[in-house]
């Protein structure tokens, strides 16, 4: 956690947000650094720093908008309700939601800030313009991230600047379309080349901070999600066509695979341990300070953890010996749990599943301590077990729950008991067991948002998209090397034969599942339509029983809405600013 930057844009307001209904609060970097201070090269710097914390900020909101309601997290036992709506595709809990509210507040802040920082970086006076230069690369990689996050999730009602606002005045709603985004974001990537730093000479100094392999990364995402839109409109940006992109997107992949000194782990596990957050793997991480003083913690570890002291089959007991919260198994909070479709989508013989899911819970007396790990007391199975073997176990006095005392092994459906949603197995990516207590709400731990195992699908992806079956396969079989069981080595055999769409976004479960941005892997790989049946087949908690009156995953839903509070804003000040399509205007 080197990249421990302080907050200089302390009093950031809130973009297009009122204080009352008459004020409107513009949205400009202020606090520490004054127009003289950041006219200087060491205040420039500090403006463009501030943006490594705003994306701490940004975190929760990613996650609960930008993955709820994919094919991989159904709602928990005690998931809250505006939670539950973008899960369940509730259109009046999308529209008027605290979260999307939040994730749209703080890519305009960040989209703010950044564009703020490069004017000062090109009017402040530099001891040379190498160092001007690096950082303009660096500012110009970072806007391209947050104008690549604005229009994948808010699609053609996203709203676009270039330049600071300084007055409501100049506020014009600005909503020019997909291909405006991408020629800028584009545009910016070329500049970010020019003269960023190698990940050798900024990682270990620096970990986390923009470099060519976290530049390189954005554009390989960038490529994909482009190529996923009509040949028109590709040609519009500037790009020859879907081919060309996915050709593309090949290139920097490799270049990614191959040139910038990112190494697979070759224990799975290890990518997300809270005393590895500096491996080798990650390309890029937001950094969290290590210090109960700082407000930008990690809060995500909570919301997979699930009731571990308790059975679903009988589940007004508490099992002696476990905690319902703890240092190692995780602060209980209930809000998600995976599907069956998640869980079913592992071979038994694919190591990730087990350090993916939790399935046995040890003895854990103590909250603060790590359990004894020679005496299970809880089995959650991820398999349908035999009766005769739960009746084996529990007559050793271990508890035995499996998936079919949670889902429909059927339908994929959670069952219909308000007790089940609360015993799901727990998914470990985020847990943080550096917490100093159990029922710690703040962790530490850094949070991944590019690795090198996203790079290997991403490849396979685009190697699918031109055709090129044998070699995705390879990349594939050079990924798994390192889930392989000895003996059992052939259960993960892929065969050029075995390649499509879907069999690359069931790897991208199997890879990355649990981390962020797999909704935004779905969108680029599917057409609406696709898009819409593959949730809805994949999670039916997106197409619940009653999935009517603006309830229930749509095709439109392939764009998030603009917050109503962002609509009413523009309102007050007599511009009209369009809604998606398909979401009440």
């Amino acid at each position: 956690m080197k990249l421990n930057y302080k907050l200089y844009s302390v009093c950031l307001s809130l973009l297009m947000t009122f204080c009352g209904c008459d004020s409107f609060l513009e949205e400009t970097p202020k606090g520490s650094i004054n127009d003289t201070y950041a006219q200087t090269e060491k205040g420039a710097e500090a403006e463009l720093l501030s943006l490594y914390q705003i994306n701490t900020e940004l975190l929760e909101q990613w996650f609960m908008v930008g993955e709820l309601g994919n094919d991989l997290m159904a709602y928990g036992g005690n998931v809250r309700d505006y939670w539950k709506g973008l899960i369940t595709y509730t259109d009046t809990y999308m529209i008027d939601n605290s979260s999307n509210e939040g994730l749209w507040k703080w890519l305009y802040v960040a989209l703010s800030t950044i564009n703020t920082s490069i004017n000062s970086i090109n009017v402040a006076d530099f001891h040379s313009e190498s160092k001007r230069s690096e950082l303009l690369s660096e500012a110009y990689a970072l806007r391209a991230f947050y104008l690549h996050q604005i229009v994948e999730i808010y699609g053609p009602a996203a709203y676009y600047a270039e330049m600071p606002i300084t007055s409501p005045e100049e506020i014009e709603g600005t909503q020019p379309g997909i291909a405006a985004f991408y020629k800028r974001i584009l545009a910016d990537l070329e500049i970010a080349d020019q003269s960023l730093k190698a990940p050798s000479e900024v990682r270990s100094s620096s970990f986390g901070r923009m470099d060519q392999g976290i530049a390189k990364a954005i554009r390989m995402r960038v490529l994909m999600s482009l190529a996923a839109y009509d040949e028109a409109l590709i040609g519009e940006v500037g790009m020859q066509n879907k081919q060309y992109c996915y050709e593309e997107a090949v290139r920097v992949a490799t270049e990614l695979k191959n040139n910038y000194g990112y190494k697979l782990e070759s224990d799975f596990s290890r990518i997300f341990s809270p005393d590895n957050t500096e491996n080798s793997e990650i390309i890029w991480s937001i950094q969290y300070g290590n210090t109960t003083f700082d407000a930008q913690n990690n809060f995500i570890h909570r919301y997979w953890v699930s009731q571990v002291n308790r059975s679903v089959r009988s589940y007004s007991k508490t099992i002696n010996g476990l905690q319902a919260h703890s240092v190692f198994y995780g602060r209980e909070y209930r809000a998600v749990m995976p599907t069956y479709y998640f869980i079913h989508v592992f071979n038994k013989y694919d190591k990730r599943r087990d350090a993916t899911f939790i399935s046995g819970y040890c003895r854990t007396d103590d909250w603060n301590e790590l359990p004894d790990f020679s005496d299970t007391l809880l089995i959650r199975a991820l398999d349908v077990l035999p009766q005769e073997v739960k009746s084996a176990y529990e007559n050793r006095g271990i508890i035995c729950d499996d998936v079919a005392d949670i889902y429909d092994i059927e339908t994929g459906a959670v069952l219909n008991n308000s007790n089940v949603r609360s015993c799901a197995n727990n998914v470990t990516k985020w847990l943080d067991s550096s917490r100093s207590t159990a029922k710690q709400e703040y962790a530490y731990k850094d949070a991944i948002l590019i690795r090198l195992g996203e790079v290997y699908v991403t490849l396979a992806e685009a190697y699918t998209r031109l055709g090129r079956k044998d070699e995705a396969a390879q990349v594939i079989t050079e990924l798994r090397q390192r889930a392989l069981i000895p003996g059992h080595e052939e259960a993960l055999t892929v065969n050029p034969e075995d390649i499509d769409i879907s069999f690359i976004l069931d790897e991208g479960a199997r890879e990355l599942g649990g981390e962020l941005f797999r909704w935004q892997m779905l969108k680029r790989a599917l057409d609406k339509d696709a898009f819409c049946q593959w949730i809805k087949g994949k999670n039916p908690d997106t197409n619940p029983e009653n999935g009517v009156n603006g309830i229930g995953i749509k095709p439109y839903h392939i764009n998030r809405p603009v917050p109503l509070s962002t609509i009413n804003s523009y309102k007050v000040l007599n511009i009209e600013f369009k809604q998606n399509e398909g979401y009440a205007q």
